[in-house]
């Protein structure tokens, strides 16, 4: 896992945030992963509705699965927004590449 957590941050540190962004958002989204780029932040979630009446009145939930914060020259991923089963198969998509 520490691997491929390594892997994602030199994947991310090349190029600009917004190119590494570029490449793998189409890859998350094959996976049912969406993704947004805010800043110096790339967030990946789940999403799902909750609640609500035949599609009325429900709610988007958005559960992160993986977050990638970039400074300068260095790369940050916080403990609290790693899902093991998404980084494994994102890094294995990148390997693939």
């Amino acid at each position: 896992m520490e691997d491929e957590l390594q892997k994602l941050k030199r994947w991310s540190s090349r190029g600009t945030l917004s190119q590494f962004y570029a490449e793998v958002s189409a890859r998350a989204s094959s996976a049912g992963v969406e993704s947004e780029l805010d800043g110096n932040t790339i967030t990946f979630y789940r999403a799902h509705k909750e609640g609500g009446f035949l599609g009325i009145g429900g709610r988007t939930i958005k559960e992160p699965v993986l977050q990638i914060i970039r400074h300068d020259d260095s790369v940050e991923i916080p403990d609290d927004s790693i899902d093991e089963e998404f980084v494994l198969e994102l890094a294995k998509s990148l390997r693939d590449h």
